[in-house]
Formats: C-alpha cells, structure tokens, sequence
C-alpha cells in the first residue's frame, strides 16, 4: 500500500510541477503584457496615454459637434423667421394686388350693328370696357354716310349715368357675363 501512496503522491508531485511550470509561463506572458502597457511597444509612449490622446482628440471633436449643431440650429431659426417675414411681405403684396385687380378694366364686350337701314356693314359699335364691380364705360360710335360720331358714357355698378341704348346694353350685359 505504501507503494501506491508513493506513487500518488509522484504522480500528484509531478501534477504539481506541470502546473507550476504553466503558472509562471502565464505569470511570464503577463509580465510582458504590462510592460507594454506601462512602457509602450517603440519604449517612448505607452499604451494609456495614446488611449488618453485619443480620448481628448474624441472630446475636442465632439464639442466640435455640438457647436455645429447650435450654429446650425441658430440658422435655421434665422432662416425660419426670414421665410415668416418672406412670406408675410408675399401675402401683403398679394393681397395688394388681388384688391387692385378688381378695378382693372378687363370686363370687355363689342357689340356691332347698323345704325341706319340704307347703311350696311355693321359699321356702327358699342364697347363696354368695365371692371368687376361693373364700373366703366361703354363708347359707342355711330357711322353714317357721311360721318362718324363716338359718345361715351360712364357706368357704375352696370348703370349708365346716362341712359343707354339697346346696344350698349347688350355690351354691358355681354361684359358683365364674361
């Protein structure tokens, strides 16, 4: 029996061993690992500080950003007032021109026709230039053998000032329709 306790005991003396040999191999590897770190692979600059470097080249670059991204939210907030002022400036002008074009005379309407039996070629007119409200004039020429006349005659809301032929009511009535 002793036999066998001796050769446990070699067995787990030389287990031992191995396991000593392979604690300061790894104890070895370690060592160098940390020399690395604490004195760098050229020997001038370790591992760490070119982690701190980097880190502050990081910071520095992220407040870069931030920067960006205030001047970047200042113009926009810049440009954005612009526009609403762009855009008021466009309303007014356009308001200012709608409320313009309902007094240009674009309302226009011809009427021809033959003011005397023995003259043919409907030589005679009524013109009604108006507005949309229907304010204007109508010019009416009347052409004969002889000669031609033009009488003009104001209009407000569609009713002459003065009273209107068959005509030119036709022409106020054909321009009002347009």
């Amino acid at each position: 029996m002793s036999t066998w306790l001796a050769a446990v005991a070699v067995i787990f003396g030389v287990a031992g061993f191995v396991a000593g040999v392979l604690a300061l191999r790894t104890l070895s590897r370690l060592r160098r690992s940390v020399a690395l770190l604490s004195r760098g692979t050229s020997g001038r600059e370790t591992i760490l500080e070119v982690a701190d470097r980097h880190m502050a080249a990081s910071e520095a670059v992220r407040k870069d950003i931030l920067e960006l991204q205030q001047d970047l939210a200042a113009a926009q907030r810049e440009l954005a007032s612009g526009l609403a002022a762009e855009r008021q400036d466009l309303a007014d002008t356009v308001q200012g021109l709608a409320s313009s074009v309902g007094t240009v005379l674009r309302r226009v309407a011809l009427v021809r026709f033959d003011a005397f039996e023995d003259l043919g070629g409907r030589l005679s007119f009524s013109l009604a230039l108006l507005d949309d409200g229907g304010n204007g004039i109508t010019l009416t020429s009347i052409a004969s053998t002889s000669d031609t006349r033009l009488y003009a005659k104001a209009l407000t809301g569609g009713v002459g000032e003065h009273q209107l032929s068959p005509e030119e009511e036709q022409a106020v009535k054909a321009a009002l329709a347009r």
